[in-house]
């Protein structure tokens, strides 16, 4: 299980790198009060998180009065399982790990098999993501 932290999910790499750790399940509690909420619903199912890294996804977000709620549970093929309304909702849910193995041999609707791709070039992609430069030193930045 790994932890991304609110804005955390945002970032690809992020998910990718927890993931690559091992994680299945991602917790990415957020406090988000603002109309951009639907924004981090959409990150996690797509390409920061849930279907780009098959992994699950809990995004939990605070309820009214602090935040707009919509707390979701995205499988690794990126559908949402449960999503809460926005006042305050407990959502229970059963993981099933399997279906992480499933996805990541299989595929995403048989298509999607990034964990495949990786697994083909392993030594020779370097991590942490961008080979350990930081923002600002990147080419495109300049």
């Amino acid at each position: 299980m790994g932890l991304a932290v609110c804005y955390d999910g945002a970032f690809p790499e992020t998910v990718r790198q927890l993931a690559w750790l091992g994680a299945e399940i991602v917790i990415q509690p957020t406090l988000t009060p603002t109309r951009d909420r639907e924004m981090e619903r959409v990150c996690a199912r797509a390409r920061a998180n849930a279907w780009t890294n098959q992994v699950y996804v809990v995004n939990v977000n605070a309820g009214d009065p602090a935040g707009v709620g919509t707390s979701a549970v995205v499988d690794p093929e990126g559908l949402v399982r449960q999503q809460a309304g926005p006042g305050e909702e407990i959502l229970v849910d059963v993981l099933d790990l399997d279906t992480v193995t499933r996805v990541r041999r299989y595929g995403s609707a048989g298509i999607n098999r990034p964990w495949s791709q990786l697994a083909r070039y392993g030594e020779s992609i370097g991590l942490p993501v961008y080979g350990g430069r930081t923002l600002r030193s990147l080419d495109w930045m300049e």
